[in-house]
């Protein structure tokens, strides 16, 4: 090979990996080290792993990602992630604190790691995350600007007014719905949320009226929140079967 053809080669290689990293999707998950319901509720232990290991290992075993990144401001979280095989961004202290939303997190981590344009953010105290909703979330973002995780209500809603009226938010009571007659409202898991660079920077925000959804099973839905959430979630585990986890 002359040297010219060497350093086309070379060429060519940069090219298509710059063509491919605009397909590359990253996860990444949040985990700062401050909690208010539960002290380090990020490290807490189900079935012996911890809330945080439980995610990325999902996330390795789904072989979807091009890296998986943990963004923390806790030495002990930094421990945990490498343990389990995660990246790590150690996230700068204002933007771990009580009041910083994950918008703001999130935009700290894309202005340190240029080459991140696409990514799936996860909350590990979404436990019953599964690969095959994964799978479903990175095919519609193929063909949409993010992709979010909802799952399907049959409440019938009601709201107190300043003057005291209770009115319905979603029905009317003179016709109340039967649960085989409407489809329902889609309500947010926090599960995930697939969402561009673009979005967070320019638009500031995670979705648009071009998102795509994946609905999970009401059973698997729910989040870690408070010390009645972990003994819940132990139940729902050991019970697998009646709770249709897998």
């Amino acid at each position: 090979m002359s040297v010219l053809h060497f350093f086309l080669f070379l060429y060519l290689q940069e090219y298509v990996l710059s063509l491919s990293s605009e397909k590359e999707v990253h996860a990444l998950v949040l985990a700062r080290g401050g909690s208010k319901g539960i002290l380090n509720k990020n490290l807490k232990e189900l079935e012996g792993i911890s809330l945080l290991a439980r995610t990325i290992n999902v996330l390795n075993s789904s072989n979807l990602f091009e890296h998986i990144w943990v963004s923390t401001d806790s030495d002990s979280i930094v421990e945990e992630a490498t343990k389990f095989g995660a990246l790590v961004h150690k996230r700068d202290a204002i933007y771990a604190q009580d009041n910083t939303s994950s918008l703001e997190s999130v935009k700290e981590f894309l202005q340190k790691h240029d080459n991140v344009n696409k990514f799936g953010l996860f909350q590990c105290t979404s436990i019953f995350l599964k690969n095959q909703y994964i799978k479903e979330a990175l095919n519609r973002f193929m063909t949409k600007d993010c992709v979010f995780a909802v799952t399907r209500s049959h409440k019938l809603r009601w709201l107190i007014r300043e003057d005291g009226a209770v009115v319905p938010l979603n029905f009317n009571p003179t016709h109340r719905p039967r649960r085989q007659d409407w489809p329902g409202e889609l309500i947010e898991t926090g599960m995930f949320y697939f969402s561009t660079r673009h979005l967070v920077e320019i638009e500031q925000k995670f979705q648009n009226d071009k998102c795509g959804v994946v609905e999970i099973d009401a059973a698997e839905a729910m989040e870690i929140d408070t010390y009645s959430d972990l003994l819940v979630a132990e139940c729902l585990i050991q019970n697998k079967a009646g709770c249709k986890i897998s």
